[in-house]
């Protein structure tokens, strides 16, 4: 735990976590799919969305037409974040997340509903077009803190009653 307290002080907002005073990532142009990352998103059919996050904590997972497909583990409850990002760590090519870690999955294995049910609750198409900012690139040996960072912003719905839907869609 000791490891959250030094990344996430004074990070509470998407803004604190991209200022150039933070130190949990860098700024990329593109995603490279088996790293996580933060960005800030305005979805195109916001308007017939139940709700929806404007900054992502994303795990880009392949890409699609004009954009990719990735999980926001902000649909998750922390304790779910944890355990999804705990099995797709196994998966890494370094076990103790270097600078040059990254997660080996891919959509094959991520649609086994008996080993990864979280993913079908956080699964979501970005498209490029969308963004509104670059891709905040999390370094490795922060996604474990990351996760943590109260960062999330949904509009329309709370993020208990976010988190309350994603369970329901995991049982």
């Amino acid at each position: 735990m000791k490891q959250v307290a030094v990344v996430a002080k004074g990070i509470n907002s998407f803004q604190s976590a991209v200022s150039k005073d933070s130190d949990i990532g860098k700024f990329v142009n593109k995603v490279d799919f088996g790293q996580m990352y933060l960005f800030a998103y305005n979805p195109k059919h916001r308007d017939t969305l139940p709700y929806y996050d404007r900054f992502p904590l994303c795990l880009p997972i392949e890409p699609a037409v004009g954009g990719f497909v990735g999980m926001n583990l902000h649909y998750l409850s922390y304790g779910l974040r944890a355990q999804l990002l705990g099995k797709l760590i196994e998966t890494a090519n370094d076990k103790t997340l270097s600078p040059d870690s990254k997660m080996l999955y891919n959509w094959d294995m991520l649609k086994n509903a008996s080993r990864f049910p979280e993913v079908k609750a956080c699964t979501k198409r970005y498209l490029s077009n969308q963004m509104q900012s670059r891709f905040l690139k999390v370094n490795p040996q922060d996604w474990k803190a990351a996760i943590f960072l109260p960062i999330d912003d949904f509009q329309k719905a709370s993020a208990a009653k976010v988190h309350r839907d994603s369970r329901e869609m995991i049982q």
